[in-house]
């Protein structure tokens, strides 16, 4: 995380960074006022995302006496390796390498990228591994204060990030799958539910609501299966690593032969006819999805047999079983949620499983070939950070050429007539309102002459363009980069943050960064 700690802020790090400001000033009020967003104005528009992270960066803010990107991500380090060890301590109970699994969790694609910003995701699983790592292991020891422990930081998961509501489901079926229910358990269990309502309570009663879980970004669309597959097969584990250890058993290659062809021209070889993905885009995203559906047919098929040993009352772990539930419950609540598109940062309570599976499944290849095995575990390990590493240094690249280009705008519209706006959100907008350009809303009144700038990326989906015939173009600028892997980009199909950019989450290319259009309004 330190090479990165001078990233600029990026995507949704602005809300925040905009709801810590509000805190700093006024630590009870948890709406923003006379605030703009997706092109409408709100006199009071709620937070979306739980408050304890906006709470810690105002901490911040008071104590450093103004917003400091570096001093955010310093903050933000401990979230990381409270997450890793968290993971160590989770894999010692149902793998014999913890190691391993907590490096794969550092070293994921996903998280590496997530964990140099400053949004709620990372902190959210490191409270949620935490939490669980307590409870599971309070469960198999009957320890009171480890239980309790568990349900406190399950309660902290709670006020961190949204998809905590499936936690307490997934924690009681560890529970009853080990068959340990009683008294203790469901009190440890109250206790996340209690801090939950309590905050629930207290907005209600404020503003007259329920606390918001999540912007409902309005894109014309529903959740992709497809997306989800790819994202599973792109950010957790090194793609063709996870295809040779779920596929290593004759049943499992009867299955991939089986499935895989109708699954690979239903996700892939329709939409390169339609035009709608390139060859190259075609073959990535079919090697994604082929290793998703063989995660998911391992995880189902393993769970299910520990399912009916358990109903038989045969001994079992139910370790598969336990992590099928957790795959499921997390699952159920996003395609049961208000969002409508699939982002990396929103399966990131699913990468603890799917690396906990892969772990005890790598353990029992090659028996009578232990160095084979151990090759093949670095490997993975190692192909899976580099990929991890190309994509955050891409991210990395991007977040900081928004800040570069804002400024070069600032500079060279600073003596332009008329007032300046910015039709944006995200990072874009937050930088281009540091150079002092204005937001432009339904409630903004602008003048003919008036600049308007906006970016190709930071608008799509959540901004309207300006009306034809209202406007000329002054200019068109490209954003470039010569570095070969993108992140966000609809000209590569890259869409780490939000599918609706592209289908996949890490893509390779030397296509645009970015495309600036600077208009000027007549009427």
């Amino acid at each position: 995380m330190l090479p990165f700690i001078n990233q600029a802020f990026h995507w949704d790090d602005r809300d925040f960074v905009a709801d810590a400001q509000v805190l700093a000033r006024n630590p009870l009020q948890f709406h923003q006022i006379n605030y703009s967003y997706g092109g409408r104005f709100f006199a009071k528009f709620p937070f979306h995302h739980p408050p304890l992270l906006a709470m810690y960066l105002s901490l911040i803010i008071r104590l450093a006496g103004r917003i400091s990107k570096i001093l955010f991500h310093l903050g933000y380090i401990v979230f990381p390796l409270i997450a890793v060890i968290s993971m160590y301590a989770l894999a010692r109970r149902f793998t014999r390498i913890p190691l391993i699994a907590a490096l794969l969790l550092a070293f994921s694609p996903g998280f590496l990228i997530m964990a140099h910003t400053v949004m709620g995701n990372v902190p959210g699983i490191a409270f949620w591994l935490a939490g669980m790592a307590f409870f599971v292991w309070g469960v198999d020891y009957n320890r009171w204060m480890w239980l309790l422990t568990g349900g406190l930081l399950m309660g902290v998961t709670f006020l961190t990030v949204a998809q905590a509501v499936s936690l307490v489901p997934i924690a009681f079926a560890y529970a009853l799958i080990r068959r340990r229910l009683g008294l203790r358990i469901f009190i440890s269990l109250t206790v996340p539910l209690i801090i939950y309502f309590a905050w629930r309570y207290y907005i209600e009663a404020r503003y007259g609501h329920a606390p918001g879980i999540s912007y409902n970004v309005m894109f014309n669309r529903s959740i992709s299966f497809r997306s989800i597959l790819a994202y599973l097969g792109e950010t957790i584990i090194f793609a063709p690593a996870l295809i040779a250890v779920f596929a290593h058993k004759k049943y499992d290659l009867l299955a991939a032969f089986i499935a895989l062809p109708p699954l690979v021209t239903w996700a892939v070889i329709s939409r390169i006819g339609a035009g709608g993905l390139t060859l190259s885009q075609g073959l990535q995203l079919a090697v994604l999805v082929s290793a998703a559906f063989l995660l998911l047919y391992q995880l189902v098929s393993r769970g299910t047999a520990d399912l009916i040993n358990w109903f038989a009352k045969r001994p079992v772990r139910g370790d598969r079983l336990f992590l099928l539930i957790w795959v499921m419950g997390v699952l159920a609540i996003y395609l049961g949620s208000s969002i409508t598109y699939v982002s990396t940062r929103h399966i990131l309570p699913l990468f603890a499983p799917v690396i906990l599976l892969f772990v005890m499944e790598a353990e029992q290849m090659w028996p009578m070939r232990p160095r084979l095995r151990t090759a093949f575990i670095a490997a993975a390990l190692a192909l899976t950070l580099a990929l991890a590493l190309g994509g955050a240094i891409a991210d990395f690249r991007l977040a900081n050429s928004e800040r570069a280009t804002a400024a070069e705008l600032g500079r060279r519209l600073a003596k332009a007539p008329g007032k300046h706006w910015v039709l944006d959100e995200f990072d874009f907008r937050y930088y281009m309102e540091k150079q002092g350009f204005t937001y432009l809303s339904g409630h903004s009144v602008a003048r003919s002459g008036d600049i308007v700038v906006s970016s190709k990326i930071d608008a799509k989906g959540v901004v309207g363009t300006l009306p034809a015939g209202y406007h000329t173009v002054l200019w068109r600028q490209q954003v470039n980069d010569s570095y070969p892997v993108r992140t966000m980009n609809i000209w590569a199909g890259g869409g780490f943050y939000g599918d609706p950019m592209g289908p996949l989450p890490i893509a390779f290319s030397t296509s645009k960064l970015d495309e600036i259009t600077v208009s000027q309004l007549k009427w």
